[in-house]
């Protein structure tokens, strides 16, 4: 699991302004709606890291990082690639907006 999280660690250093991962093969998600799980809402640091990688290893396997100003944020989040589908989910998870990867639109709910 270290190496994993070292992993993510890194990805989040390559990429601050934001990514998605899946955690089957460690590599970049390019297209789908982005909704991250109720969950794991205000997730940050290497707490918040170990515990959206719990929550996706168990759910999704599928993991999303930002940086807003110090610091680092980690979402467990679900990949859609219907927006109707990728909305209904973030209404249910209760988020404020989901993220297209392939036009890099928010769309506020």
């Amino acid at each position: 699991m270290e190496k994993v999280l070292s992993t993510l660690q890194k990805f989040a250093e390559t990429y601050p302004t934001g990514f998605t991962v899946s955690l089957t093969n460690l590599t970049l998600v390019k297209s789908g709606w982005v909704v991250a799980k109720k969950e794991t809402q205000n997730c940050f640091g290497l707490q918040g890291l170990k515990k959206a990688y719990e929550v996706a290893i168990k759910t999704s396997k599928t993991l999303g990082g930002w940086q807003d100003g110090e610091l680092f944020y980690w979402d467990c989040v679900m990949v859609f690639h219907d927006e109707q589908q990728s909305t209904q989910a973030g209404i249910e998870n209760e988020q404020r907006a989901i993220y297209h990867l392939d036009t890099g639109r928010l769309k506020w709910l």
